[in-house]
């Protein structure tokens, strides 16, 4: 595959997974709102069903901060109300510093939840395998190769992680509030080395080296996707049965 179609497989899935996440974050919320009735009740069941991936947020702040020579200062876990529509499920204040650093530390939950699932993805479901199924036999070859996932040891444990890393790992928006200025400037730099020397074209070999970095990411992304999209229609039946019942006992008090 090309290194424009590769990166436009990367951009659709990597799409995919912040709609859903977006999707899944308000349904386990509103699960829980229809179970116990206490809104402050269904954001404690949201928080510690995403506890391991909520550390490992908060804590990659940390790394990238400590590793781009930003203090720490004050780390905190716990759902607590940011406004009226918003809860903060962990924060970690550092120092100020140019936009770039900051910029980093804001993406450092993505980087570190997109190195975990590569991890998983690949050492222990073997996604590569799936991908390699796919483009030999299309997806009769795919489906054949499916059921040698239930195989694999502590199945759930590890569809479990790759779940709340996966709805963990996206930059909040305090995150994302250094990225305008950054990429300004280098929206501005682009352009003037457009402007003074044009802009050169790839070498191959470099080109194919992206395109695999991509179609790595890829792989490990659209499996994530599927695992993310079946847990979504479990919420989705669990929601339709819960609110089924409710309805039952009210019409037949």
């Amino acid at each position: 595959m090309s290194l424009l179609a590769q990166t436009l497989a990367f951009t659709a899935t990597l799409a995919g997974l912040v709609v859903l996440n977006r999707w899944i974050t308000r349904q386990v919320q509103l699960l829980g709102l229809h179970l116990t009735g206490d809104e402050r009740a269904a954001q404690m069941t949201y928080y510690l069903l995403m506890l391991p991936g909520i550390l490992l947020h908060e804590l990659s702040h940390v790394f990238m901060a400590r590793l781009v020579g930003m203090k720490v200062g004050e780390f905190s876990l716990g759902p607590r109300p940011r406004n009226q529509t918003s809860i903060e499920l962990g924060s970690v204040t550092v120092s100020r510093a140019d936009v770039f650093r900051e910029s980093l530390v804001g993406l450092a939950p993505f980087l570190c939840g997109t190195a975990v699932l590569v991890l998983v993805g690949y050492r222990v479901f073997d996604v590569g395998a799936l991908g390699q199924a796919g483009s030999a036999a299309g997806a009769g070859g795919l489906l054949q190769a499916l059921p040698e996932l239930w195989q694999v040891p502590d199945f759930w444990l590890w569809a479990y992680g790759i779940f709340v890393v996966s709805n963990s790992m996206m930059p909040s928006p305090s995150d994302r509030q250094p990225w305008l200025l950054a990429g300004i400037y280098l929206a501005v730099a682009l352009g003037g080395v457009y402007l003074l020397a044009g802009l050169p074209a790839m070498p191959e070999g470099l080109a194919r080296w992206a395109a695999g970095v991509l179609q790595v990411l890829t792989l490990s992304f659209l499996f994530t996707l599927v695992l993310d999209l079946a847990v979504a229609a479990a919420m989705w039946i669990a929601e339709a049965v819960i609110l089924a019942l409710q309805s039952r006992r009210s019409s037949h008090p």
